[in-house]
């Protein structure tokens, strides 16, 4: 006997849809505002004091003040100096047991020597001037900055889909016997 099988087999098919994914990442949103720091700086001017008055008193030229009291100091001096001259010249001529005569030699004294200078030289002023310096502060005063910042996060924005598998089947599977033979033969 002559059989003919014929198969087919089962075929399945598989559709995939790949899933899809987008992340966008806004920027962050930042306000921000700045104080710029500041120096401060006063200052006062120097003020410079000379006083020259000590050598300009040296060679004459004072204040009145200084003046009346040098020239009365000075016109003092000269008077005790002219009235001890004078009793002096008393006491001399009031000495009439000494036997001398006084007259000759006071008359020479007083129009003579009486009058007689020395000279000297100096270099002047020998004092120096008196300078001061009054003032010439700085004051500094350093302001800070500052900065403030702000800050708001802004989160992801995802999109997904999903992805699919679609399974299915194609093809069915069959068996097929069919008989090919000529004569079938019995036994009987």
């Amino acid at each position: 006997m002559e059989l003919r099988i014929t198969t087919t087999p089962a075929l399945i098919g598989i559709k995939t849809t790949p899933g899809k994914m987008s992340i966008q990442q806004p920027k962050a949103d930042i306000k921000m505002t700045t104080k710029l720091p500041k120096v401060e700086i006063h200052t006062e001017p120097v003020k410079v004091q000379i006083d020259q008055y000590p050598c300009r008193a040296e060679i004459g030229f004072k204040n009145y003040i200084d003046l009346t009291k040098d020239t009365a100091s000075f016109a003092k001096q000269k008077a005790m100096e002219g009235i001890a001259r004078i009793v002096r010249q008393g006491n001399e001529m009031a000495a009439i047991q000494n036997k001398t005569d006084v007259i000759p030699e006071q008359a020479e004294e007083n129009a003579y020597h009486l009058f007689d200078k020395e000279f000297n030289f100096d270099l002047i002023p020998k004092s120096r001037p008196k300078i001061d310096f009054i003032g010439g502060k700085v004051d500094i005063k350093p302001i800070e900055g500052k900065v403030n910042m702000d800050v708001g996060v802004n989160k992801p924005i995802i999109d997904y889909k999903m992805g699919k598998v679609d399974i299915y089947l194609r093809q069915k599977n069959s068996i097929n016997i069919e008989y090919v033979g000529g004569r079938f033969n019995q036994l009987g």
